[in-house]
């Protein structure tokens, strides 16, 4: 495949309101680096699809701007469409041609040469592995076929920026895990890409960075900050609780007292609650000091979904 130019994508203080005059996004900035996975969260009408749908030129804001690099593209969806691709929940797959037709549509809709045309295809369909379903009708494919197919798109159109809607709804454990390890593949080419999903556990291993939005506004998940990244889950982001094991459960629990430790049901591991890490460290040097010996020890941190829920949940 011919190489492309990376592009980072910014939306700035965008506004999107519905013909009823209704506020779908307020105000809203993101910029994604090439290269970048982004994990756009949120629940059902949060304005996720109208953010994506404005960015590719589909959605006209009252206010703000998209750019593709240096590249103004606000309102433009002919010149959006030479930066970036949308595969949006639905789909819209068309389900009474072949799949060798579908893929042969959409890349005369992007106006590729014989040529180019050829090696693109060819090349969607070693990558995607649809050489087998080439002749069958889209609307006998699987879903998570179909999705495959509609990936296709990104490959065709080569461009810098990749916007996927919802891209593992409906599939089932091992679709989704492929579908993402293509989505990852994206990223490491130098794309810029944004992913929605509400799948949270599968959207936690893809993206390399998330913000939460409700009601059109982003949500903040801790003070002064709304963005936040996979290191922050394993790291910052954490229960104020370690997991340990060692070899005398009970005498340590009797050590630390009974306050502080927990046993885990249906092992001999124990949840020791700290204030902080200097206090975990100092129970960690008791329980040694004592002679226990100590097989593994870490930090409970927040999963993605539950970070979501507590960020989402009503502030009292």
């Amino acid at each position: 495949m011919s190489a492309f130019t990376p592009h980072k994508l910014s939306l700035r203080e965008i506004t999107i309101r519905y013909p009823n005059k209704a506020t779908a996004v307020s105000d809203l900035t993101l910029e994604v680096a090439p290269g970048e996975v982004f994990g756009l969260v949120g629940p059902n009408g949060a304005g996720k699809s109208s953010l994506l749908k404005c960015a590719a030129g589909l959605l006209k804001p009252v206010h703000g701007s998209v750019w593709c690099g240096d590249n103004p593209v606000t309102n433009n969806p002919r010149l959006a469409a030479g930066y970036l691709t949308l595969m949006p929940d639905p789909l819209g797959v068309y389900n009474d041609i072949m799949a060798a037709e579908y893929l042969e549509f959409f890349a005369k809709a992007f106006g590729l040469s014989r040529e180019v045309s050829k090696s693109r295809r060819q090349l969607a369909v070693d990558r995607l592995g649809l050489a087998p379903w080439l002749d069958h009708e889209v609307e006998t494919l699987s879903a998570g076929w179909q999705r495959r197919l509609a990936l296709s798109r990104v490959l065709l159109a080569n461009t810098p920026i990749v916007l996927l809607d919802e891209p593992a709804a409906g599939l089932d454990v091992s679709a989704r895990s492929d579908l993402l390890k293509i989505v990852r593949g994206f990223a490491a080419e130098g794309r810029t890409v944004i992913v929605t999903s509400h799948i949270l556990p599968e959207l936690e291993e893809l993206a390399d960075r998330f913000g939460i939005i409700q009601k059109g506004k982003w949500v903040s998940v801790s003070k002064d900050q709304i963005f936040f990244n996979r290191n922050d889950l394993n790291g910052s982001f954490q229960k104020g609780a370690w997991t340990l094991e060692c070899s005398s459960p009970e005498a340590v629990r009797l050590l630390l007292g009974e306050d502080k430790v927990q046993q885990l049901p249906g092992s001999n591991r124990l949840r020791i609650l700290a204030q902080n890490r200097e206090e975990a460290a100092e129970q960690v040097a008791m329980v040694m000091r004592a002679g226990h010996k100590i097989y593994h020890f870490e930090a409970e941190t927040l999963t993605l979904a539950e970070v979501t829920r507590e960020a989402l949940e009503p502030k009292t």
